[in-house]
C-alpha cells in the first residue's frame, strides 16, 4: 500500500501538483507541508530536475515541498511590497537593505526567528549562522534577517583593467593610483574610454579613506548613510563623541581624532573631479546603464567592481576580444597586501531572507532551511544543480561549469554562505588567493558600533524630515561620484564648495533633527551593550 501511494505521489509530481515556478496554491498530495516562497529572479534553466532531485532526497525525511513564484528582479521590488503588506500567504522572501527591509522589518510584518538559531534543534542553522552574525543583522531588535553573503564583507573592491593593454603601453601591472591614470591616460591617447561607469556609481569608492588612513575602524570611526547623506560617528570608551556630517566642512570634525579631525572624505570627491577633468570617464556617464558591455568589446579600457566579477568577465571576454588579458587593480593598498585586520566589517549582510509573520508555517520554512545548510551536499544540489550533470569537480577544488545552471543561478536570493563556498575552474592564481584571504576572520577588524544596522525612521515626524533632507542630497548624491561639480542647478569650482553648500541646504531642510535622532540611537545602542 504504501508502494502505491509513493507511486501515486510521484505521477502528481510528474504532472506538476507539486511544482515550482507556478502562481497557484501547490498541492502536497503526499501528506507533508508545501511552503510558498517569493524568489527575486527568473527560473534558472535545469531548475526543475535540480528540484525533483531535491524531492528525491527529503521524501522520506522532510517531506517539503517549495512552491516558488520567480520575478523579475526588474519587479521584485514592488511585488514584494505588494504582497507582504497585503498579507497574502508567502512564507520565506528574500529581501534587502537596498529593498524594502527597512521599511518592513520596522512595520513588524517579518516574524522574529531568534527560537530558530543557535539551537541544537536545528543543526544546519547551528553551524551555517553564528550567534555573533545573527545578532550583527538584527533590525529594530528583532532576528527577523537571515543573512545570505559568502564572505562577511562586500567583495574585494577593484577595478578591472586589460593587461595586455597595460604591457602594450608599458605600464606593467597596476598596483598604484599612478600607474592607474598612466593607463587611463594612455587608453584617452589611443581614442579609447579609460573609464567606464554606471550613472549610479560613478567612481564609486575609489581613493578612498584606506591608503591614506588605513585605521578608521581601529580609531573609533564609523560610518552611517541617512536621508542621502553619509555621517562620520567617533566613539570612545562607549560613548558617542562626535558626529558630523561628510561635506559639513572640517569645523565640524573639530572633536574628531587625528587625522581624522577634518573633512576628509572631500580628498576623494576632489580627485573625482580631477579625473573628470583629465576626460577619463564619459561625458554621458549618467546615463550609462552598464558599464561591463563597453569594457568586454574593448570600448572601454576598465570599470569598477568587485573580485566576485572575474568569474562572469572570463567567461564573457573571450567571445568578444579573444587576444583580451584581464587584469584587476585591488585599490585598498592594505587589502591589495592582504593584511590582517584590513576589511572593516559589521557583518551585516546586503542580502537575505526573511519569513512574513503571517506565515503559518515558520516551522517548515526553518526546517527546509535547515537542511539547506545542513551539509555541502545539500546546499550544492541548490547552488550548483546536480554533480555530473550541471558540474563536476576539479581536482584543485573547483568546479567545472557543464549546463550554465551553475553560472547563472543567483545565489545570493536563497543560498550563500561563508561555509559553502566552491570556486568556479576560472578563480585561480592571484584572485584565488584573495579569495581565500577574504573568507579568513583575521582579515577583518569590527568597527566601533557593532549591532546598530539602521536608522530608525518609522516616526512619521522622522520621516517626514528624512524625506524633505533627501529632496536635497539627491541633487548631488549621483554627480558627486562621477567628478560633475553641478547640483542641477548650478555650477561650483570645487567638490568641496558644492558639498558644503548641499550640505547647508540640508541644515535647512532639518539635518540637524536626523543628526541629533542618529545620535540618541547610536548611544542608546551603546548603553544596550554595557
Amino acid at each position: 500500500m504504501k508502494k502505491m501511494f509513493l507511486i501515486i505521489a510521484l505521477c502528481i509530481l510528474a504532472a506538476g501538483a507539486i511544482y515550482a515556478g507556478g502562481s497557484k496554491e501547490a498541492t502536497n498530495s503526499s501528506g507533508g507541508t508545501t511552503i510558498k516562497v517569493l524568489f527575486r529572479g527568473p527560473k534558472t534553466d535545469g531548475f526543475d530536475a535540480v528540484y525533483q532531485e531535491y524531492l528525491r532526497r527529503t521524501k522520506d525525511t522532510l517531506n517539503i515541498a517549495l512552491d516558488i513564484t520567480f520575478v523579475e528582479p526588474s519587479d521584485y521590488r514592488d511585488k514584494l511590497n505588494l504582497e507582504i503588506t497585503s498579507g497574502t500567504d508567502y512564507d520565506l522572501v528574500f529581501d534587502a537593505t537596498w529593498l524594502r527591509l527597512r521599511l518592513l522589518a520596522a512595520d513588524k510584518y517579518y516574524a522574529d526567528l531568534r527560537p530558530y538559531f543557535n539551537n541544537d534543534a536545528y543543526p544546519g542553522l547551528k553551524k551555517a549562522f553564528l550567534p555573533s552574525v545573527m545578532e550583527a543583522n538584527l533590525w529594530y531588535g528583532r532576528m527577523c534577517y537571515i543573512p545570505l553573503y559568502r564572505a562577511y564583507g562586500s567583495g574585494v573592491p577593484s577595478v578591472h583593467y586589460r593587461q595586455d593593454w597595460a604591457d602594450k603601453w608599458g605600464i606593467g601591472q597596476i598596483d598604484s593610483y599612478a600607474k592607474l591614470e598612466r593607463y587611463w591616460a594612455a587608453a584617452k591617447a589611443q581614442g579609447i574610454l579609460p573609464y567606464a561607469a554606471t550613472n549610479t556609481r560613478g567612481f564609486y569608492q575609489m581613493d578612498t579613506f584606506a591608503d591614506n588612513f588605513p585605521n578608521r575602524a581601529a580609531a573609533g570611526l564609523t560610518g552611517f548613510a541617512v536621508a542621502g547623506v553619509n555621517f562620520s560617528t567617533y566613539v570612545k570608551d562607549g560613548k558617542l563623541v562626535a558626529i558630523a556630517p561628510e561635506g559639513a566642512g572640517d569645523a565640524a570634525f573639530k572633536d574628531f581624532p587625528a587625522p581624522w579631525n577634518r573633512d576628509v572624505a572631500m580628498d576623494r570627491l576632489e580627485v573625482f573631479a580631477e579625473w573628470n577633468k583629465k576626460g577619463y570617464i564619459s561625458p554621458d556617464s549618467l546615463a550609462v546603464l552598464d558599464a561591463a558591455s563597453p569594457f568586454n568589446v574593448g570600448q572601454a579600457a576598465s570599470y569598477i567592481g568587485t573580485l566576485d566579477d572575474v568569474e562572469t568577465i572570463l567567461r564573457i571576454l573571450p567571445d568578444y576580444s579573444p587576444e583580451a588579458v584581464l587584469g584587476d587593480f585591488v585599490y585598498n593598498g592594505n587589502i591589495r597586501n592582504m593584511q590582517p585586520g584590513s576589511i572593516t566589517s559589521s557583518l551585516a549582510a546586503n542580502n537575505g531572507l526573511a519569513v512574513p509573520e503571517s506565515s503559518k508555517k515558520k516551522d517548515a520554512v526553518m526546517r527546509f532551511l535547515d537542511w539547506l545548510f545542513t551539509s555541502k551536499e545539500n546546499h550544492d544540489l541548490f547552488e550548483l544543480g546536480i554533480q555530473g550533470k550541471d558540474y563536476s569537480i576539479n581536482s584543485n577544488g573547483t568546479f567545472k561549469a557543464i549546463t550554465t545552471y551553475p553560472a547563472v543561478w543567483p545565489g545570493y536570493a536563497l543560498t550563500w554562505n561563508p561555509n559553502y563556498v566552491t570556486y568556479s575552474e576560472y578563480i585561480v592564481g592571484k584572485n584565488r588567493e584573495y579569495r581565500d584571504y577574504e573568507r579568513k576572520d583575521t582579515s577583518y577588524i569590527l568597527p566601533a558600533i557593532v549591532g546598530y544596522s539602521s536608522f530608525d525612521g518609522s516616526d512619521v515626524n522622522i520621516a517626514s524630515v528624512v524625506a524633505q533632507v533627501k529632496a536635497v542630497s539627491d541633487k548631488v548624491a549621483v554627480t558627486k561620484l562621477h567628478g560633475i561639480l553641478s547640483d542641477g542647478t548650478r555650477t561650483f569650482r570645487s567638490a568641496k564648495e558644492m558639498m558644503n553648500t548641499n550640505i547647508a541646504e540640508c541644515y535647512k531642510a532639518g539635518l540637524q533633527t536626523i543628526q541629533d535622532e542618529l545620535a540618541r540611537q547610536i548611544q542608546a545602542h551603546l548603553d544596550s551593550q554595557k
